[in-house]
């Protein structure tokens, strides 16, 4: 019953959010046709224009279409996926950036998870320390630092230096080679350390509360080390952290996602998303619109899912 409902909730919720994109753009000036009209009226002929279908007939070909992943084609997408032959596939361009993207912020969000966890536990144990200090100082200056500022002095850095074994740009059309895959190294460097920055504060704040639960005064009382103890006090702070995941930071992520390939020229779906924008391409900026809704959806449900398997006590109720 449990699954059944997450399916329903993001059934619903997908419907919710494909309707409330085609009401912002159907209600939004159409600025071609505005133009067209005063043209027309201009040279003295009937101004008015022919009529669109109803909306109840274009908000049904929507859904159609964006279900059956018939998305239009896209010239700016062309230049993205380094296509020479016009217009490519809206669907070939979102796959593609995506699997870009994914590249380098999966691992990304994973080490900076992993890193938060063990450095906020360590400072939360040894608040007085210096190594705690320390990376409590530096944590805060980089989550303090704009993200596009730390991606913009890596970039200038590197084109200062110029060394001979770093690649001077991403190969658009070459696919994952060694030298695009280094190339994603410096998006993955930013992205990590913003999300560790974030991450760090909340882990720490965590460990202080668990390290003073029943459970490790329990775990202290029956003889368990130092070792046991910190993977029972990392189990619960990975539980409050994947909640917080999708609460809080999953805009951070999106938002460092927009501004690294913008700064660093990767054609993912941050970049591909800001050129549609500029470019005007109405139907590639609807779908991903609800891509990334799709994407928030996905992870509340993974974050409830590995809430049921982090917590034993929500996982006995299934």
């Amino acid at each position: 019953m449990r699954a059944l409902g997450r399916l329903a909730w993001a059934v619903a919720a997908v419907y919710v959010a494909a309707t409330a994109i085609f009401a912002l753009v159907v209600l939004s000036p159409d600025r071609d046709r505005i133009a067209l009209q005063w043209a027309r009226s201009l040279q003295g002929r009937d101004a008015d224009l022919p009529e669109s279908p109803p909306l109840s007939e274009q908000y049904v070909a929507w859904l159609e279409a964006f279900l059956t992943l018939e998305w239009g084609q896209s010239s700016v997408a062309a230049r993205l996926v380094g296509s020479s032959e016009g217009p490519v596939s809206n669907l070939t361009a979102v796959l593609d950036g995506l699997s870009v993207t994914l590249t380098y912020a999966v691992p990304a969000t994973a080490c900076a998870f992993a890193l938060a966890l063990v450095t906020g536990y360590r400072a939360a144990r040894n608040p007085t320390a210096a190594s705690s200090r320390l990376f409590a100082g530096s944590f805060y200056l980089v989550f303090g630092l704009p993200n596009f500022f730390i991606a913009g002095v890596i970039f200038f850095t590197l084109q200062d230096a110029e060394p001979g074994w770093f690649p001077e740009s991403y190969e658009i059309g070459a696919g994952f080679t060694a030298s695009n895959l280094l190339w994603l190294s410096l998006p993955a460097v930013v992205l990590a350390s913003h999300l560790l920055a974030g991450y760090f504060r909340y882990s720490r704040a965590e460990s202080r509360v668990s390290l003073k639960e029943q459970f490790v005064k329990f775990a202290r009382a029956k003889g368990a080390g130092k070792r046991r103890v910190a993977r029972h006090v990392l189990r619960a702070d990975a539980l409050s952290l994947v909640t917080l995941f999708v609460t809080e930071l999953l805009s951070i992520l999106l938002v460092t996602v927009f501004v690294v390939e913008v700064v660093f020229e990767i054609p993912g779906i941050g970049l591909l998303t800001y050129r549609g924008i500029l470019g005007r391409e109405i139907e590639l900026v609807m779908v991903l619109t609800m891509v990334f809704s799709m994407i928030a959806i996905l992870a509340s449900i993974a974050q409830d899912l590995a809430a049921s398997t982090l917590d034993a006590r929500i996982g006995g109720k299934r």
